[in-house]
């Protein structure tokens, strides 16, 4: 729901709220239908998500936004109220069951608060999954590399042509007679590439085509691969430099598990909360008035 339905619905449901402040009354806004106070303007910026208000609040153009849009919803407002909308059944219904809403998660996310204790408590669980679930937090190996393209027609008659040409140039650059990186800046055909002397930089396993990948996996830093046929064309690869695959350090990780089962323990709260409203023995149904209502499940009058 957008900041300004929220401000909508919070301006219906709480028409009147206590000064916080001494200035909460003071006119920010005097308007022809509407003012907007000092203290509504704090209401709205209530309404904005903690994780992002404290830095809102430092940016007078976004704080300004939304004086803005929170004066013309309540101008909007105003007018719907003396056109007597607010007595609309249907509107009522939605703000009833937006109060509800809003208070039932309200509770929901107490009852998270009081019984999810702090990091600390966490870090003896996030160690033990740590320990048992190392693929996880397993970093793949890393490559740096270099390659040449020569590419194919889609018909492939130049194939065996392309094919012929690389393999030379790969024996000149073995030979010496020229490097990698000149070979690449004068002959490969990978536009992204070639003006960095063939150079992909640093990339983790699995970021290549399975061919390129196959051809990495059998060289040795400083080797020059064999041509590579890819989907891209012909390749020569070569292998700069690979570090092996590792297991991140607890350290590095261990604000990602504590979050992730902090989470966790959120939803199994909230589940276990909806379930046991669900499940009370003590909610009983009126079956026969539900039966009754079902026959004829009339919502709303006809005027």
């Amino acid at each position: 729901m957008s900041m300004r339905k929220t401000f909508v619905f919070a301006l219906m449901l709480l028409p009147c709220f206590a000064f916080a402040f001494d200035d909460d009354g003071k006119v920010l806004i005097d308007g022809p239908e509407a003012d907007l106070t000092l203290g509504e303007l704090r209401q709205a910026l209530l309404t904005v998500p903690e994780d992002v208000r404290g830095l809102i609040l430092t940016q007078p153009q976004k704080i300004r936004n939304i004086m803005d849009s929170t004066y013309m919803v309540k101008v909007g407002a105003e007018r719907a109220l003396k056109k007597g909308l607010d007595k609309d059944p249907v509107l009522q219904a939605k703000l009833w069951n937006y109060r509800l809403n809003l208070l039932a998660a309200a509770d929901v996310k107490d009852v998270q608060h009081r019984m999810i204790g702090n990091d600390v408590d966490y870090e003896a669980v996030a160690r033990e999954q740590y320990l048992v679930q190392q693929d996880k937090f397993r970093k793949p190996a890393e490559y740096e590399a270099s390659h040449i393209l020569f590419t194919i027609t889609k018909d492939g008659r130049n194939e065996e042509q392309q094919l012929a040409k690389l393999s030379r140039l790969r024996e000149d650059i073995v030979k010496g007679k020229i490097t990698f990186a000149e070979a690449a800046k004068k002959f490969s055909m990978d536009d992204g590439t070639a003006s960095k002397g063939g150079s992909l930089g640093k990339f983790e396993e699995g970021r290549m085509v399975p061919a390129f990948e196959k051809a990495l996996k059998h060289l040795k830093p400083g080797d020059i691969s064999q041509p590579v046929k890819t989907r891209y064309g012909l390749h020569l690869i070569l292998l700069q430099g690979k570090t092996e695959p590792k297991v991140r350090p607890f350290e590095e990780v261990k604000e990602q598990i504590i979050e992730e089962a902090r989470k966790k323990a959120e939803n199994d709260i909230k589940i276990d909360y909806w379930l046991k409203v669900k499940n009370d023995p003590k909610a009983k149904v009126d079956e026969q008035l539900f039966k009754s209502f079902m026959a004829k499940p009339v919502v709303l009058e006809k005027p």
